[in-house]
């Protein structure tokens, strides 16, 4: 991707190797950010967490959770339409009693169960974390960058069939998002 000669593995004792290493989980954290991935998707219940040492309770939103330790993105906390909600740290602030349904993003750490495309994805991702470092020539830095988006944008079409369409919040298709924001 970078016209440069590849590293065998991320073991190898080379500084191209060490870069590559360093900057894989942000690449890849990136991609997991980016979208809400069918194969990262985590549907869970919270119960309620004890107030950390030296916190005061929040009387708006009196309700605190742990945050999973895997959790890369929030896609949707409690009641779809009416939980309020705000991240703090490592928890979660809600006006809702537990438990309190949470779906995010998880962090995935087998490569292998990553679909194809959004391996390549991440490859790309890697490749545009890397350029400005290895490569001296503007415009393929910007052909990287194009094709970072192409392919993931490729793994996203690729994911959005893995689901009936239907939306998550139990209203009905169709409209514009102004009309519905409405509602």
């Amino acid at each position: 991707m970078m016209e440069i000669s590849p590293i065998s593995s991320f073991a190898d004792d080379t500084e191209q190797a060490q870069s590559a290493i360093e900057q894989y989980p942000i690449a890849l954290a990136q991609c997991l950010e980016a979208a809400d991935w069918s194969f990262a998707s985590q549907l869970v219940a919270l119960p309620l967490a004890t107030l950390p040492e030296n916190w005061i309770s929040d009387p708006t939103l009196p309700y605190l959770y742990a945050l999973p330790g895997d959790l890369v993105m929030i896609r949707q906390v409690g009641d779809y339409a009416s939980t309020a909600w705000r991240r703090d740290q490592g928890y979660i602030w809600a006006d809702a009693a537990a438990p309190l349904r949470l779906r995010y993003t998880k962090r995935i750490t087998n490569e292998a169960a990553l679909p194809a495309t959004f391996q390549v994805a991440v490859a790309h991702a890697l490749a545009m974390l890397l350029a400005p470092q290895w490569m001296a020539t503007s415009s393929k830095i910007a052909e990287i960058e194009q094709r970072a988006s192409y392919t993931l944008k490729t793994a996203m079409r690729n994911d959005s069939r893995m689901a009936s369409a239907m939306r998550y919040d139990g209203r009905p298709m169709g409209g514009d998002w102004a009309t519905e924001a409405r509602y």
